[in-house]
């Protein structure tokens, strides 16, 4: 693999994103209800021990949320799929391009823009916080950034993973929905659900939402911004017990990396090596 094609991939994703009125109508909806949520907080530089940027960066979790995982699903999901369905990628296949080159700079185009999104929603946030003299560390805040990017990445390389199986963009974007609904709609109801038919307890309801990275980014925010591990309830009150503060933030801080780097390879072979039709 040669940087150079990668980086001139990744520029012309990135372009093509930046382009693209859904991504620019994601991004301005997801600042403009940023900046909304710090409207209507409280002004107060402290409360209840949680500064300013502390309360503005657990608000925007929820954002996060509803937000982060359905645009990198949906991207992820058309960015092979989508050209294999117009007929473009063995166009672009025909370049002096190797089918690695073509992936990584896939990937690293439409991270970028929703790094992009991602860092001006909160940093729009942040700005309004200081602005309005809101005391503390902005640390918390750039934390759940940074954990809202990680996440971002681990759905991201999800949707290639159904991009690369799917030879039509409309199914590969019914796929990422149902994943969508599947990690952030139905995640809590189903871990509850399974709790409750089969009598689980906190180790094994625990162990259930390590494999959703959308609780396990949820668990890490809260944790990170707060001390009081006991508004995550039994299943925190355990983790913290068993691992310490530090050690769970640690865990699911891997764990995380772990749905971010698995089906990166996973497709990234799949694309790259064990499917021949587009070679």
């Amino acid at each position: 693999m040669e940087i150079r094609n990668i980086l001139i991939l990744a520029g012309k994703e990135t372009r093509d994103a930046l382009r693209n009125r859904w991504f620019v109508l994601y991004t301005v909806s997801f600042s403009a209800l940023a900046v909304l949520i710090l409207a209507v907080a409280p002004g107060r530089s402290e409360v209840a021990g949680v500064s300013a940027y502390g309360r503005t960066a657990a608000s925007l979790i929820n954002l996060v949320l509803l937000f982060v995982p359905l645009i990198a699903l949906i991207t992820g999901a058309i960015s092979v799929s989508g050209e294999r369905d117009n007929g473009t990628l063995q166009y672009l296949l025909s370049h002096p391009v190797t089918k690695s080159e073509v992936f990584m700079g896939k990937f690293f185009g439409i991270l970028v823009p929703i790094f992009f999104s991602i860092s001006l929603g909160f940093g729009l946030a942040g700005i309004g916080v200081a602005l309005r003299g809101g005391g503390g560390d902005a640390a918390e805040l750039i934390l759940t950034a940074l954990l809202s990017g990680l996440l971002a990445a681990s759905l991201l390389s999800v949707g290639f993973v159904v991009s690369v199986f799917s030879r039509r963009a409309s199914k590969a974007i019914g796929v990422a929905v149902f994943l969508w609904l599947v990690f952030i709609i139905l995640g809590d109801l189903g871990i509850m659900g399974t709790a409750a038919a089969m009598d689980l307890g906190v180790r094994q309801v625990f162990a259930l939402a390590l494999l959703n990275p959308a609780e396990v980014f949820k668990i890490a925010s809260v944790l990170a911004l707060s001390p009081r591990f006991e508004i995550l309830g039994p299943v925190g009150v355990y983790a913290v017990r068993t691992f310490g503060r530090e050690g769970v933030i640690y865990l699911l801080l891997s764990v995380l990396s772990l749905w971010t780097i698995v089906p990166f390879v996973y497709a990234f072979l799949t694309f790259s090596l064990f499917r021949r039709e587009e070679a």
